[in-house]
């Protein structure tokens, strides 16, 4: 096995099928947790506490399940201080995330969304997953509605349902000063 001076930190939890509404909520609370350089746990980890070197939360949608997940790239000696950070926000996120952050991640998806038409095979790649999921192609200008009527109070919502969520952890490289997924548990729950 090779030495890594890496320590990366993987939490993920049930979340939402691709047929579930919910599952623009769930876009929009991994966007502004965890979706580029102004989310949250950018800000608060890898600015603020110089935590890391990367950070991101994402979502996955399956027919009959979907995932948030977080990862973080960092080193043996923070790996503890970063877990326990990254709990926190999640935590708060139930009751602070803002107006501000929760407009800043929709505006990000439309775009995501918008730019990613301007590729024929882009285009080809939604029009087939579309039709194989809803044996029909929506427009775009419902997709944007859906991801627009995402209010603040729904994502708050929906990180509340995280934190009770069904979880997995995965850690490899230098990880002994890691905590597992039980203390991660606890932690979200106190």
């Amino acid at each position: 096995m090779k030495d890594l001076e890496q320590a990366h930190f993987a939490l993920s939890f049930e979340a939402p099928g691709y047929r579930d509404d919910k599952v623009y909520t769930a876009q929009v609370y991994t966007t502004a947790l965890g979706g580029g350089m102004s989310s949250r746990l950018f800000q608060k980890i890898r600015e603020e506490r110089g935590l890391c070197y990367s950070i991101h939360a994402q979502s996955g949608a399956y027919e009959d399940t979907g995932h948030v997940t977080i990862y973080a790239g960092t080193s043996e000696e923070e790996i503890g201080d970063l877990t326990e950070l990254t709990t926190d926000e999640l935590k708060r996120a139930t009751a602070d995330m803002s107006e501000a952050e929760v407009a800043r991640a929709r505006a990000q998806l439309r775009a995501g969304l918008l730019m990613g038409l301007e590729s024929p095979s882009s285009r080809a790649e939604r029009n087939a997953r579309l039709l194989s999921i809803w044996g029909r192609v929506p427009d775009v200008d419902e997709a944007v509605a859906k991801i627009d009527a995402v209010g603040t109070d729904a994502v708050r919502a929906f990180a509340g349902e995280m934190i009770g969520a069904r979880a997995a952890l995965a850690i490899y490289g230098p990880v002994a000063r890691a905590p597992g997924i039980e203390e991660i548990r606890q932690r979200l729950t106190a």
